[in-house]
């Protein structure tokens, strides 16, 4: 289940729906009661290293299909 909210995070900022990755992780916590000790979604991809992420996520992709397909917005995360 975090890999796939993290996946929605991911999708929301690429697509446009909040301005900035702060306002997505304070939005995430606030509203969901998302660990605030993690920081926020966007926080924890960067602080737990964004290629692992999306490696485990891939995995999960190939083993129960699509629901796991990481969105587009991961390039940008990894990049670099």
């Amino acid at each position: 289940m975090m890999l796939r909210l993290l996946n929605e995070a991911v999708a929301c900022l690429r697509e446009g729906v909040l301005s900035d990755a702060d306002l997505l992780d304070a939005g995430v916590i606030f509203a969901t009661g998302f660990a605030p000790f993690r920081g926020g979604p966007l926080h924890y991809i960067k602080s737990t290293g964004p290629a692992q992420l999306l490696a485990r996520l891939r995995v999960l992709e190939q083993r129960y299909g699509a629901r796991f397909t990481p969105d587009a917005g991961w390039a940008a995360l990894t990049a670099g």
